[in-house]
């Protein structure tokens, strides 16, 4: 195993990288401001188990 320090690197984790994904799918290119309360704990609901 490699000793990176994710906080100070350019890159994220594989596991990180793939639910910014799913944020930035969720969120569909739009405005925060365009962004419905009703949704946040969906879009930000991360790693789920």
């Amino acid at each position: 195993m490699s000793n990176i320090d994710y906080n100070k690197s350019s890159k994220a984790c594989s596991p990180c990288l793939l639910e910014c994904k799913k944020i930035n799918k969720r969120i569909n290119d739009r405005k925060l401001s365009k962004i419905e309360t009703k949704e946040v704990p969906h879009i930000l609901k991360v790693f789920d188990f």
